[in-house]
């Protein structure tokens, strides 16, 4: 017979009314084959690591064992398979094998005793719940549960020692997943339910995904397999509600509402009773990072899922040792005033206590949930809580160009985050200013920042701001009396509390300095441009000094006013050029000199006037002419005197 195939119709055939089927069990640890035992215990349990305790005699490895455990400490660590069958079976035995990791060897001594050997152990999944540890998945490419799952298991299961069925439902791919500080059994429990998958270990193989096919239902029938039943219909709150945002496309994601089908018409009920019991929401932020609103649906989904099956439980004492979790099972209960049974519901097995003793006689327990929901009950396991930490910008290069940057934390060595966003003292959008309001300054690669968590959730980081290291800080100086923002290319802005100064400048020299004096000085080394729109106004309180060094050019679209209090003195090197398109008036109140080492030419085309109280023209050295084309006239209101 293969092992994990159905018992149901071997059951059957083995079955003897009335009586109890004196079991045999084949003990295997690492190869060395165990014949004689005196006690075997065994408690499973789909939420939690299966434990087992086996009791031999003292001398049961053939060598008489004592406190020095000479021969048994070889097993600490070792694979225990251990298969129950019926002893002495007619028809072809039904069997069940469980494999275990022996955990803890010891020695038992009582009063006028030889002592036992004690063998306690669990589940292969221990290897998974050691220690804590912290590694990331995705970040650069996306992943899924399924990838996810195969590498934490094998990382700590192996790939040949004990059997694993990856066989993931949840198809959408997720950026980015850490495990943070928790066990790699409480990290695969907790991305189990936040994803939809179920995981447990069934006594010889460890599911992560979809339930896999049932197989044929063991019967079991009260009053003949099966006594001491107890049914429960439970109070559960089974309606979760989660929300989400994406942020790169700004949309908030609201799951719709979830109902579990149950196929059993008591357990069916129970669920039905529980919407009227709890009417308080239950609304939290979804535990994945949800691409689309479906991924929050598939979420919330899963935790309803896994607690709806707790509406409704059976449980009972059985003398069939094949029950293990995950198998399928059809009870039958007695009919009122008859000794007669009928169908009363399918079940699927989630915990079962098996025990053992020397002479082959069994007892055993079970805990059961409703079949056929697709769920399996929640897993017990930690919530991490993720604390501020730092990182390195591994780069800025957004693919969607939003300003997010990807990050390494220290403790990830070939892994990064997905882009994540930066905060900022201020950041948004109006109608004016759609994108970039705010303060923009992304950090340049190879920077250190400080990584915080939103809900402390390490799925969800984001960048709270740069952090200086001993490489790169200088710090303030004496008294802290320096601040600055400088950028890559050497852009920066000093502010000098000591001087009260403040420094702008530029890679090209560019400079301007306020020196907390009164005082500004603005330096260009090359050209300096100044455009404004309407009016310039300058207002000089007292004296204003220009130099040009060479060519200056002033251009007046329309009217120019000068007004100078009391002197204006003008120093021309060379020739001044005067050019008047329109006429040119010149009022002085006082009067007006002229002194000039040469020449004084002046030339009219038309008419040139000349008006005043009084007349002089004299030549201090020669000749005074007067000439004219056709004649000259001299004309006075009283006298003329020509000498």
């Amino acid at each position: 017979m293969k092992k994990n195939t159905s018992n149901s119709e071997k059951i059957s055939e083995n079955d003897i009314s009335g009586i109890n089927r004196v079991v045999r069990l084949d003990i295997v640890i690492e190869g060395q084959i165990i014949k004689h035992f005196k006690h075997f215990r065994l408690q499973q349990s789909a939420k939690k690591h299966h434990e087992f305790e086996l009791t031999l005699a003292h001398d049961s490895l053939g060598k008489a064992q004592n406190h020095n455990l000479l021969d048994s400490q070889k097993f600490l660590g070792q694979r225990l398979t251990v298969t129950f069958r019926y002893k002495d079976s007619e028809n072809e035995s039904p069997e069940r094998s469980f494999v275990g990791l022996i955990t803890t060897v010891a020695f038992s001594q009582d009063k006028m005793s030889l002592g036992n050997i004690i063998l306690k152990g669990k589940s292969p999944t221990i290897l998974m719940d050691a220690a804590p540890h912290t590694q990331s998945f995705g970040g650069s490419q996306s992943v899924n549960t399924g990838i996810i799952a195969e590498r934490v298991i094998k990382e700590t299961l192996g790939s040949g020692k004990f059997d694993f069925k990856v066989n993931s439902q949840n198809k959408s791919y997720i950026n980015y997943s850490a495990q943070y500080n928790e066990t790699h059994y409480n990290y695969l429990a907790r991305i189990a339910e936040s994803y939809g998958e179920q995981f447990y270990y069934d006594g010889y193989v460890l599911h992560f995904g979809s339930l896999p096919p049932a197989e044929q239902p063991i019967p079991l029938v009260y009053g003949s397999n099966v006594t001491n039943v107890k049914v429960e219909m439970n109070a559960v709150h089974t309606k979760p509600q989660f929300f989400g945002y994406d942020s790169s496309s700004h949309a908030k994601m609201l799951s719709t509402s979830t109902n579990v089908k149950h196929l059993g018409e008591l357990a069916s009920k129970a669920y039905q009773l529980n919407d009227g019991i709890f009417t308080s929401q239950s609304l939290t932020p979804v535990p994945i990072n949800a691409n689309i609103s479906i991924d929050v649906d598939e979420s919330q989904k899963s935790a309803a899922g896994n607690a709806a099956v707790e509406v409704f439980t059976v449980s009972g004492d059985t003398t069939v040792p094949f029950l293990y979790p995950g198998c399928t099972a059809d009870i039958q209960m007695r009919k009122p005033d008859t000794n007669e049974t009928s169908h009363f519901t399918k079940l699927m097995i989630t915990e079962t206590i098996h025990e053992v003793d020397a002479r082959g006689y069994y007892t055993g327990s079970f805990e059961a949930i409703a079949e056929g929901t697709g769920f399996m009950p929640r897993h017990e396991f930690k919530i991490p809580n993720a604390e501020p930490q730092i990182a390195t910008v591994i780069s800025n290069t957004d693919p969607l160009n939003q300003g997010r940057i990807q990050v390494q934390f220290d403790w990830q060595q070939n892994n990064t985050t997905h882009f994540i966003r930066m905060m900022s003292p201020d950041a948004g959008g109006t109608d004016q200013i759609t994108q970039n309001r705010g303060f923009v300054a992304v950090p340049e690669v190879g920077d250190q920042v400080m990584v915080g968590f939103e809900y402390h959730h390490p799925d969800f980081p984001f960048a709270m701001g740069g952090m200086f290291h001993g490489k790169v800080g200088l710090g303030g100086g004496i008294d802290n009396h320096v601040k600055s923002i400088q950028t890559r290319s050497g852009n920066k802005v000093i502010f000098n509390d000591k001087e009260g100064s403040i420094f702008i400048e530029d890679p090209s020299g560019n400079s301007y300095l306020m020196d907390g004096k009164g005082n500004i000085t603005v330096t260009a080394p090359k050209n300096m441009t100044f455009i404004a729109g309407e009016n310039l106004m300058i207002s000089v309180g007292q004296n204003m000094s220009t130099t040009v060094g060479a060519d200056q050019s002033n251009i007046v679209g329309m009217n120019k006013s000068e007004s100078v209090t009391m002197n204006d003195t003008q120093s021309v090197g060379a020739m001044k050029i005067t050019s008047v398109i329109g006429d040119a008036s010149m009022m002085i109140s006082g009067k007006l000199t002229e002194i000039i080492d040469g020449d004084v030419q002046s030339e009219v085309k038309k008419e040139r006037k000349e008006y005043a109280a009084e007349v002089e023209h004299s030549s201090n050295e020669g000749t005074i002419h007067q000439n004219a084309k056709v004649e000259v006239k001299n004309n006075s209101g009283e006298k003329s005197s020509n000498f």
